[in-house]
């Protein structure tokens, strides 16, 4: 490299040096309120922070990748070795492109970075613009735009272009040379060859002229360039945003204030990462505090105050600032965002009076001479063209004026319509422009009241949260009552929540002063959401946090928040929660009014038992507890056996616990303790296999057992056990309703037990599960005899998976027909029934007065079998549901079932 750099001496390279800072120092870029930090201030007064950006390899990236600073980025991709590194640097309005740029140039002129570089060079793209058709060699070009180098020293750069770092500033900007690309064969390769502007720019870019040169580009939007690598400047962390305002106030206590006050500003966060918008937030505070006049609260009022001192600037009377504001609020109408107004747009909005007032630069960005018909004008904060499009909406009731609410603009539109409807947030807009227009102010209500029916029925959470975000915006908690209590609020969950969103979510449910059901189904929550949403999470009755992760810290916040709350029902089903933070959530909620918990599938082991037993101890509230899928194991049940003997809990689900009959004594001496108010107990997929039966039998007997529903599905029963159970069924001290045994092999044998209980008064038995259960014709048989029997009280019967077929059911047909059947509901699935018990089918079923719900899934019904199931539906108003899913039914048949709402196929 040193071999290089000496044919270009070092005073050529001082003598380029001074130019590039002097161009620096001397930035033409805008200097007011809107066009953000001067470059020269920055540079001079060492106020450069670094900005964040994030790599992507295509423009079309969507993941969030690793941020970084742009500092480190440059360093990296530009360090010695890499030469012909191509690296965009793309993002919007304010983000900090073109002063990074300004910065990189200065530090190297200044000999701190990129030194393997012999010259950095800008290539003006404008230069290039001008160009138009007109041929002209690069050459030429750097030796016009560069008059401090000699012909010589370019010839000289440009055979070595390994040692130039080329630099463009604003590529997307000229659309014209970027828009059609030329065909390969069209582009150049030689310095001395003249093209067009468009072929000069292409054959740069894409690297056939001065291959090995390294180039920096900037663009307000990506762009989809061969070989070059996309960085997305991303702007400010929140640790850059103080470091702004340390550089910024030289009162460091004052700095430190300020920024905490601008973090709490509601719509103000969202907009902070810019450094162009964090300039704009830092002069209005430093003028407002040396006034001694009122911060701004909010991102509304902000506006208003900035506007307000833009036009006090100015000797405007009231009327001229309402026909300043209303023509600007026109032409951000008519202009769509990021885009260039014409002269003859400017005009058409009437502030032809404005052209030669400075004022109309405090707001504009113009080309040229802004009285000359071929001068362009563009917004110089895309942020102050939706606030004055939002304010003309008020002020401006010309027949030029924007009378409605425009569709599709941008979020912030809508957001600053929101706050000046509210008189305090305008109160230094109507000081210059009077009183705002207290019907457009109505129309503006009744929209966003049509808007939110429209939307907080649907399933959109991000449209969902525009409503909210435009409600805290107009401060206004009667309408947000009115809006949300009249609207079909539909509660999805909202799992993707941000910061600012936990805040909004807060402030609306305060203004409703309750929250019936709040439904945070997988959302990730950090601590600091968690603290954002403790109001919300305070008045919210019923609370769903399923298929979350909670950490050790979100789970103290949340367990502190639900304690000091109205939560009667929580759900963390399927969450991950950190070791450690389970213990947390038992101790602060065991003296709350939580009625029900839902845990199943939480990892739960019987090292938590003691947290659960604290849980459900005496002054507990707990009244449904669920357990399904957690390995609590027999140690784990026998120690929550000990609480169960002396609490409230009167449900609870121990479905999949990896339990045995080991544990079933223990569960047994709760149970009959006298002192258990359990009424529901799930044992479901554990194998409590006979012997654990038979303890749980003698528990039922006691008179002392509460337990109305029972659960043993799939627990490993057999035959042997039905006998001790059958005894408790028939036992005047058992309070059973409910009894499920499918999935047990109890046999013919078991089921003729169970049978000759349920003819006994004295059983209870309502409702009977027996699916799959090995049952034979001669169990169906008895169980027909057990429907007809006057002491009988089956109202629901599960009796399908038992190979039975046609032969079988015919007694559950026939005992339907008399008159002491009390059946409503019946599922006979998979017992392969076939159209020959069709005709029987109907006739039971139609001369039964009390089944609505008949299940026949999974049998093998052909379609010959369809016209009479539907006309049996349509002659019979009480039956509601009759499911024929799974059978063999051909697709010809579907509209003839179709016609029939309670048919299920």
């Amino acid at each position: 490299m040193q071999e290089q750099t000496s044919e270009i001496t070092q005073d050529v390279q001082e003598v380029h040096k001074d130019v590039l800072r002097n161009s620096v120092l001397n930035s033409s870029l805008p200097n007011s309120l809107l066009g953000g930090q001067p470059v020269c201030e920055v540079i001079e007064r060492d106020r450069f922070t670094p900005v964040l950006v994030r790599a992507c390899k295509k423009v079309s990236c969507v993941n969030r990748g690793d941020w970084e600073t742009l500092d480190d980025v440059i360093s990296r991709d530009f360090s010695p070795g890499s030469e012909g590194c191509r690296v965009l640097l793309y993002g919007g309005v304010g983000i900090g492109k073109t002063t990074a740029v300004e910065k990189i140039i200065w530090d190297w002129t200044s000999g701190r970075c990129l030194q393997h570089y012999t010259l950095l060079l800008r290539i003006s793209v404008k230069e290039l613009s001008a160009l138009e058709e007109k041929p002209e060699s690069l050459q030429n070009l750097l030796t016009r735009t560069h008059a401090h180098l000699s012909i010589e020293s370019i010839a000289v750069i440009l055979k070595r272009p390994q040692s130039l770092l080329l630099v463009f500033d604003g590529l997307d900007g000229f659309k014209n040379l970027m828009s059609t690309p030329p065909s390969s064969s069209s582009l150049i390769c030689d310095a001395q060859q003249e093209a067009t502007s468009s072929v000069l720019l292409w054959s740069l870019v894409n690297g056939s002229l001065l291959p090995g040169a390294s180039m920096l580009a900037t663009s307000r939007e990506p762009l989809t360039l061969e070989s070059w690598k996309s960085i997305e400047l991303v702007g400010f962390s929140q640790n850059q945003r103080r470091t702004f305002f340390q550089r910024f106030f030289d009162d460091e206590s004052q700095a430190e204030r300020l920024f905490w006050h601008s973090e709490q500003m509601l719509g103000v966060s969202e907009q902070s990462f810019c450094p162009a918008f964090c300039w704009i937030l830092c002069n209005v505070f430093k003028t407002q505090f040396e006034r001694k006049a009122t911060l701004p609260e909010t991102l509304s009022h902000l506006f208003g105050i900035v506007t307000h001192a833009l036009l006090q600037k100015q000797t405007l009377n009231v009327e001229q600032m309402k026909e300043l504001v209303s023509g600007l609020g026109r032409l951000a109408r008519l202009c769509s965002p990021h885009t260039v107004c014409s002269y003859s747009d400017v005009i058409s909005c009437g502030m032809q009076s404005f052209l030669r007032s400075s004022v109309l630069s405090d707001f504009l960005y113009s080309s040229g001479d802004v009285t000359s018909p071929d001068s362009t004008f563009s917004f110089l904060s895309p942020l102050m063209q939706e606030f004055l499009l939002a304010a003309s909406f008020y002020i401006d009731q010309s027949d030029k004026g924007g009378k409605e609410i425009l569709n599709e603009r941008p979020a912030l539109y809508y957001t600053f319509l929101a706050g000046l409807s509210d008189p305090g947030q305008r109160k230094e807009m109507e000081d210059c422009v009077s009183t705002f227009d207290e019907g457009q102010i109505s129309k503006f209500f009744q929209w966003l009241m049509d808007t939110a029916f429209t939307t907080l029925c649907g399933y959109d959470q991000e449209k969902h949260f525009h409503i909210f975000n435009l409600l805290q915006h107009a401060r206004k908690s009667s309408l947000v009552k009115d809006i949300l209590s009249k609207s079909q609020w539909r509660h999805i969950s909202y799992d993707d929540l941000q910061e600012v969103d936990c805040i909004t979510l807060s402030y609306v449910v305060s203004c409703m002063g309750e929250m019936e059901y709040m439904n945070l189904y997988r959302a990730e929550l950090t601590e600091e959401k968690v603290l954002r949403l403790v109001p919300a999470l305070r008045l919210s009755k019923s609370i769903n946090l399923s298929q979350s992760q909670l950490s050790l810290g979100v789970t103290s916040h949340l367990s502190t928040a639900l304690a000091e709350g109205r939560a009667t029902t929580l759900n963390f089903s399927h969450s991950k929660l950190e070791e450690g933070a389970f213990k947390i959530l038992c101790h602060k909620l065991s003296q709350t009014k939580l009625e029900q918990l839902q845990l199943c599938g939480c990892s739960l082991t019987s090292g938590d038992s003691d947290a659960l037993v604290k849980l459900i101890s005496e002054g507990s509230e707990l009244r449904v507890l669920d357990l399904y899928g957690n390995k609590l194991q027999d140690h784990g049940l026998i120690q929550l056996s000990s609480a169960l003997k002396n609490c409230g809990l009167q449900e609870i689900n121990l479905d999949s616990c990896s339990l045995s009959a080991a544990s079933m004594p223990a569960l047994s001496a709760a149970l009959s303790s006298g002192y258990s108010d359990l009424k529901m107990l799930n044992l479901g997929r554990n194998s409590i296999e006979d012997e654990g039966m038979e303890t749980l039998s003698q528990a039922l007997q006691t008179g002392r057992c509460c337990l109305n529903r029972l659960n043993l599905y799939d627990c490993d029963l057999t035959d042997s056990c039905c006998s001790s159970l059958a005894a408790a069924l028939q036992s005047e001290h058992c309070c059973l309703t409910e009894l499920d045994l499918s999935v047990n092999e109890i046999g013919q044998s078991g089921g003729m037990l169970i049978c000759e209980a349920l003819k006994i008064s004295k059983c209870r038995l309502e409702n009977l599960g027996l699916s799959r259960c090995e049952l034979t014709e001669e169990v169906f048989r008895v169980l027909g005899d057990v429907l007809t029997s006057a002491e009988s009280k089956l109202i629901s019967l599960s009796a399908g998976l038992n190979k039975v077929g046609d032969a079988g059911a015919k007694h559950i047909w026939k005992a339907l027909r008399h008159k002491n059947c009390k059946l409503q509901h019946l599922d006979l699935e998979m017992l392969s029934l076939t159209d020959a018990c069709v005709d029987d089918l109907c006739q039971s079923v139609a001369a039964s007065n009390t089944l609505t719900s008949l299940i026949l899934k999974n049998n093998i019904l052909t379609d010959a079998s369809i016209p009479r199931l539907v006309k049996l539906m349509q002659d019979c108003p009480i039956m509601s549901k009759l499911n024929l899913q799974y059978n063999d039914f051909s697709e010809d048949y579907f509209e003839l079932m179709d016609s029939c709402p309670n048919i299920v196929y």
